[in-house]
C-alpha cells in the first residue's frame, strides 16, 4: 500500500474513532437532537415524523435499495452495456451488497444491540440510552445502530467511484446529500439517533474507498485516487514515469521498421 492510500485509510480510520469517542464522551449530542423533535404531550411523540414527505422517503428508501441491487446486477451482467456505466453498476451493487446489505444490516444492526430513540427511557420507552458503537443485548435484532434508511442514500457516491476526480467529487456530493436528507427523517421519526446517520455515513465511505482501491489495485495502479495518473512511481514521489512513454516506444519502434 503506497502513502497515498495509507494517508486515506488513516484519515478514515481516526474520522470514525474520532466520531464514536465525541458521541461516548458527549452522549448528551445524541439526546439534545433527538428531544428537539420528541413531544411527550402530543399524541404522537415524533410529530415531524408523521409528515408525508418523510413518511414516504421511509416507506421508498428501502425498495429503492433492493430495485437498485437487481438493476446494478444487470446492467453489470448485460454484455451491450457501455463501459462506464457498467463500471457504475458493478461499484453500486458492490457497495450495496457489502456496504449495505452486510456490513449495516448484517453485522452492525444486528449485532450492536442499541435500542431505537422510541425504546429509550428519556423518550418514553423501557430502555437505558447507550451510547454509539457500545455493544449492548437491549435490541436483539434490526437496532438502531446503525441506519440502514441513510447508508442506502449515502450509496449514490458509488456512482462516481470508477470515474474521474471531478465525477467522483459530484456523486460524492449527491450521495452526501441524500443520506443526510433520508436520515433526518429518521431521527424526526425517532428511529435513529444523530451518530447513526453520522456513522452510516462513515461505514458507506469506508466502503467505498475499498472498492476503489480494490478496483485499481486489479487495474494494476493502486496509487491513483485524486490525483493524476502516475503509472510508474519512480519511489521519489515523482509524478514522471521513469520509463519510455507509449508514444516514445512507438516512435522508436517506427523509426526501427524504416531504417
Amino acid at each position: 500500500m503506497n502513502r497515498r492510500w495509507r494517508h486515506l485509510w488513516t484519515v478514515w480510520l481516526l474520522a470514525l474513532a474520532g466520531t464514536l469517542a465525541l458521541f461516548n464522551l458527549r452522549p448528551d449530542l445524541d439526546l439534545a437532537v433527538t428531544a428537539a423533535v420528541h413531544e411527550a404531550a402530543a399524541a404522537t411523540p415524533f410529530p415531524l415524523g408523521q409528515l408525508a414527505p418523510v413518511q414516504a422517503l421511509y416507506h421508498a428508501v428501502p425498495w429503492i435499495g433492493r430495485l437498485g441491487v437487481l438493476l446494478a446486477l444487470l446492467l453489470w451482467w448485460r454484455r451491450a452495456t457501455p463501459p462506464r456505466t457498467r463500471r457504475q453498476a458493478a461499484a453500486m451493487a458492490l457497495m450495496l451488497v457489502f456496504g449495505l446489505g452486510l456490513v449495516v444490516n448484517g453485522v452492525l444492526k444486528e449485532q450492536w444491540g442499541r435500542p431505537r430513540p422510541t425504546a429509550v427511557r428519556d423518550f418514553g420507552g423501557p430502555h437505558a440510552f447507550q451510547p454509539a458503537g457500545r455493544i449492548s443485548a437491549l435490541c436483539r435484532s434490526n437496532c438502531s445502530f446503525v441506519s440502514g434508511h441513510a447508508a442506502t442514500g449515502f450509496a449514490l457516491a458509488a456512482l462516481g467511484l470508477m470515474g474521474t476526480p471531478a465525477r467522483r467529487r459530484r456523486w460524492a456530493a449527491i450521495g452526501l446529500g441524500a443520506g443526510l436528507i433520508v436520515g433526518a427523517g429518521r431521527v424526526m421519526q425517532g428511529g435513529h439517533f444523530l451518530s447513526d446517520i453520522i456513522v452510516a455515513g462513515l461505514v458507506m465511505h469506508g466502503t467505498g474507498l475499498a472498492i476503489r482501491h480494490l478496483w485499481l489495485l486489479q487495474r494494476g495502479r493502486p496509487h491513483r485516487f485524486a490525483a493524476e495518473p502516475t503509472l510508474f512511481p519512480t519511489g521519489t514521489g515523482s509524478s514522471v514515469s521513469s520509463r519510455p512513454s507509449l508514444v516514445h516506444t512507438k516512435a522508436a519502434l517506427s523509426g526501427k521498421t524504416g531504417a
